[in-house]
C-alpha cells in the first residue's frame, strides 16, 4: 500500500488584510473633498446648470462617499456638502410673504435627505463589511485546519510507509529463512 498526500498550495489570505475601502481614511476626505468640491465648483462657474436635473448631483457624491467608507463617512461628507451648499450662497430667495418656518424647510430639506441618504447607505455598506469581515475570518480559520489537516496526513502517510518497509522488512527475512 503506497500512501502520498497530495501537494496542494491555495492563496494565504491573512486576517489583518482588509477587503475594500483604504485603510488610510484621509484618502476618503479627499476623495469626499474632491467629489463634492468638483460638483460645487461646476455649480459656482456655471459650467452646467444644476438645477435643472431632478437630482443634485451632490446627493450621488454623498452616496457614493457612504457606500464606500460606511456611515461615518457618509455622514462627513453630507456635513461637506451642506456646509458648501449653504454657505456657499446656494441659498433659495426667500419669497415676499414667506413665512420663517416655510423658508427654513425649503433651505434644509435637501441637505437633511443627504444626511438621511448618508445613514442609510453608509448602514448598508457597514453591514457588508461586517458580513464581508466574518466570512474573510472564516475562510481564514478553514486555511488554518486544512494546513493542519494536511500537515497530520503527510505525518501519518510517512508513518505508513516506514511501517510498509518494516514489515516488508520482517516478511523478507523470515521467507529467507525457510
Amino acid at each position: 500500500m503506497n500512501v502520498h498526500a497530495p501537494k496542494r498550495a491555495g492563496p494565504k489570505l491573512l486576517p489583518d488584510e482588509k477587503i475594500g475601502g483604504s485603510p488610510n481614511h484621509w484618502v476618503g476626505v479627499v476623495e469626499g473633498a474632491v467629489l463634492i468640491g468638483g460638483v460645487f465648483a461646476v455649480e459656482r462657474l456655471g459650467l452646467f446648470d444644476l438645477q435643472s436635473l431632478p437630482l443634485h448631483p451632490l446627493v450621488l457624491a454623498v452616496a457614493l462617499i457612504a457606500a464606500q467608507y460606511g456611515a461615518s463617512g457618509g455622514i462627513m461628507a453630507a456635513a461637506m456638502a451642506a456646509a458648501l451648499a449653504l454657505l456657499g450662497g446656494t441659498l433659495p430667495q426667500r419669497v415676499v410673504g414667506e413665512g420663517y418656518f416655510e423658508y427654513l424647510a425649503a433651505v434644509w430639506t435637501t441637505p437633511l435627505a443627504w444626511l438621511i441618504i448618508a445613514v442609510l447607505v453608509g448602514i448598508i455598506s457597514d453591514g457588508h463589511r461586517r458580513l464581508l469581515q466574518r466570512s474573510e475570518q472564516a475562510l481564514f480559520e478553514a486555511q488554518k485546519e486544512r494546513d493542519l489537516i494536511a500537515a497530520q496526513y503527510e505525518a501519518l502517510a510517512a508513518r505508513a510507509k516506514r511501517l510498509e518497509r518494516r514489515v516488508a522488512g520482517i516478511e523478507g527475512n523470515n521467507s529467507s529463512r525457510l
